[in-house]
């Protein structure tokens, strides 16, 4: 197993790891699906959590090539997180991805 993995994985789903601010950052996201949801802007809504959702795929993907190849994921996520939810996906980048379809649709 490589190192990077195996840093990896020595924090995977590890509650000792789990920071406190996640909390705020989780109240962010309830906000703007709320307040799309208030306007009643379900394209928008819909399209932020199939951003996610796509998101979601793709880690899950890279968790199954790991999984089967036992050396290193295509990418991962060693480096110092509030939690570990995949080998390739913190929670930072969890969240920022379930924001970040609201945002480039409000871009457009």
């Amino acid at each position: 197993m490589a190192q990077s993995a195996k840093l990896a994985f020595s924090i995977l789903r590890d509650p000792e790891q789990f920071k406190w601010y996640v909390i705020p950052l989780l109240a962010l996201i309830f906000y703007v699906y709320a307040t799309e949801t208030e306007k009643k802007n379900w394209s928008l809504l819909f399209a932020g959590l199939a951003y996610w959702g796509m998101d979601w795929i793709n880690e899950i993907w890279n968790a199954l090539a790991f999984h089967f190849n036992g050396f290193a994921p295509v990418w991962g996520a060693p480096g110092n997180t509030a939690f570990l939810l995949l080998i390739g996906l913190n929670i930072e980048i969890c969240f920022m991805f379930a924001i970040s379809g609201i945002v480039w649709c409000k871009m457009l």
